[in-house]
């Protein structure tokens, strides 16, 4: 277990065999939601990043990750897309446009792993969620009948 501290929150990542027991009780107590939820993030990494990664070769095109993050405080579940490389952020567009204002320029990050996964947000969260929440909820109270 590692801890980390910084500008007044802590956060306590949990690696190893702990690690892996809690991960698959979480996604055994939220079932279908997790497995939408994994199933985006996944579809993100194939989909909008490895192919469309500036750097083709280097660490941060192979470092994407997902992870599951639980927090305590606030009820709040989620599958977190993450690279252990810290350049990451700073990877600068390769798009250019012809005139001036004729394209935005975005960073790769933008592009193809913050806009994606606020759509896959958006999706999710007013279609398949609470579909998949109430199919559960309503499984659960036939089982108990």
């Amino acid at each position: 277990m590692a801890i980390k501290v910084g500008r007044g929150r802590a956060e306590v990542t949990i690696t190893g065999a702990l690690a892996a027991d809690l991960e698959r009780d979480f996604r055994r107590l939220l079932g279908p939601v997790a497995d939408a939820m994994q199933a985006e993030a996944d579809a993100i990494i194939k989909n909008e990043i490895k192919p469309s990664w500036p750097i083709k070769s280097g660490k941060s095109r192979a470092g994407w990750t997902t992870m599951l993050r639980v927090d305590p405080s606030s009820s709040i579940v989620e599958i977190v897309l993450s690279n252990p490389e810290r350049y990451v952020r700073y990877i600068s567009s390769t798009k250019v446009g012809t005139k001036a204002d004729s394209t935005r320029v975005r960073s790769p990050l933008v592009a193809h792993v913050r806009k994606p996964a606020a759509k896959a947000r958006r999706v999710l969260a007013k279609r398949t969620l609470p579909a998949l929440l109430a199919a559960g909820i309503q499984s659960r109270f036939d089982d108990a009948s």
